[in-house]
């Protein structure tokens, strides 16, 4: 769907009449356009502009209301919407309150619809196969309970999947008697082809699910999920993704990943609403995943899925054209940029240790380095109250009890994620400020 197809949406529910404020570069100087006029607008002054233009991504950064000193690099876990978001938030809310019964299940609401089909179009997939949810975390909860699995079959994944990725499957051996065959991730991976023997060795003739992050939340690496579904799909073994980290950083199309479900939180990188993500899930396997939620259809609001957030959703539908107003390609791009600026910075302080892979494929905008001989939530510590920057303690390993002895990792480690509100000076300062705290 076009950005003007979705925008013609929100207009016959009313939304698009109201003034939208624009962000401009002076802070407290706001021009009021609509909101298709402000992101069409976007669109024509970017497209004016290389991508190697310093002056592109100044205009990409007026977008947003970042407090002024602080550098956010930790969107990895959450994102910062622009203004243009969460303004339409605001005034689709005000509307629903205007009248709410007409406008949350008609009017207002039926735009809902549109964000799904907006949603579906950003991530390659048909309407069909997308479902409008709070979280990764739902998402993958959603899949794991609405398979049909018997005691005693097996779900592959690894010591790093984050906690939200994992305790779904954790649910199913704790009710359902299913085994867990945990595979301790390489760290560092020194290829793809060591990543795809380790995981092949792991498949048994009880693998039913294989479970495995886009992007490892740990190290930040780049699963190859297309040569992973190589290897699941011709033993029918079902291939569920995580992405949480990905619609947003990269141009994700589910159909050349090879997913058989797909899972993400669009409040990180996609910088939606925060409480909004998608979940894919592919039509030829919608007889063997089949969530309650999802029992009367895929529709934003559905009699198994109960009353939505409508606000919220349109500003999720907002956020995607944001994006598409950009151009993903340019945006993934530009994340990348940020962050081997990031690690080739900090390759050079020598009490860091570099644990995202080398290799250009399995990368991503995360990087992430052990710390030695500081705690690394100290460092965090003083990075954000002595230089306002915000990174990440990232997370030993969420292995748990029955295997945390031989598989549990604490890599006492940072992680640093860039997006397009980050900039070349924010990441000298970065390096200036660990080079001083690790001296």
């Amino acid at each position: 769907m076009k950005r003007r197809t979705f925008f013609k949406g929100l207009v016959a529910t009313g939304v698009a009449l109201e003034a939208i404020p624009r962000a401009a570069s002076a802070k407290g100087s706001r021009e009021i356009v609509p909101v298709e006029e402000h992101v069409n607008r976007l669109a024509i002054d970017l497209s004016q502009l290389a991508s190697d233009d310093e002056d592109l991504w100044r205009r990409v950064r007026s977008e947003f209301q970042m407090t002024d000193g602080i550098a956010h690099m930790n969107n990895g876990s959450i994102g910062a919407s622009p203004r243009v978001v969460t303004d339409s938030i605001v005034q689709a809310l005000a509307k629903l309150e205007a009248d709410p019964y007409h406008n949350t299940w008609g009017g207002l609401g039926a735009g809902m619809e549109e964000v799904r089909q907006h949603a579906a179009d950003f991530i390659g997939a048909d309407l069909d196969e997308v479902s409008l949810i709070r979280n990764c975390t739902e998402g993958m909860n959603n899949v794991a309970t609405g398979l049909d699995l018997e005691p005693g079959d097996e779900i592959l994944t690894t010591n790093h999947e984050h906690g939200g990725g994992m305790a779904c499957w954790q649910y199913l051996r704790q009710y359902r008697g299913i085994k867990i065959n945990y595979l301790k991730m390489p760290n560092p991976v020194q290829d793809k082809a060591q990543l795809l023997r380790v995981i092949e060795q792991h498949l048994t003739p009880r693998t039913r699910v294989a479970s495995f992050m886009h992007v490892d939340t740990i190290t930040g690496l780049q699963m190859p999920m297309a040569d992973i579904a190589a290897l699941t799909r011709p033993r029918d073994i079902l291939l569920v993704c995580d992405g949480a980290q990905t619609p947003g950083m990269l141009d994700v199309d589910v159909r050349s990943l090879g997913v058989d479900a797909f899972a993400s939180s669009s409040h990180k990188w996609l910088l939606a609403p925060k409480g909004t993500g998608l979940l894919y899930i592919r039509k030829q396997v919608q007889d063997r995943i089949h969530p309650l939620s999802l029992l009367k259809g895929y529709s934003a609001y559905s009699g198994s899925c109960g009353t939505r957030d409508v606000a919220s959703i349109l500003g999720h539908g907002t956020a995607i054209a944001f994006h598409n107003a950009i151009g993903k390609s340019r945006i993934e791009a530009r994340c990348r940029q940020l962050s081997m600026r990031v690690r080739g910075h900090l390759q050079k302080i020598p009490r860091l240790r570099l644990l995202t892979p080398e290799q250009s494929e399995l990368r991503s905008g995360m990087v992430t380095f052990a710390v030695d001989g500081m705690k690394n939530s100290e460092v965090h510590k003083k990075l954000w109250d002595e230089h306002q920057i915000a990174a990440k303690v990232a997370q030993g390993t969420y292995v748990y009890t029955e295997v945390a002895e031989q598989l549990g990792e604490n890599y006492n480690c940072l992680r640093f994620s860039t997006h397009i509100y980050n900039d070349e000076s924010q990441v000298d300062r970065l390096a200036e400020a660990l080079t001083s705290i690790l001296a």
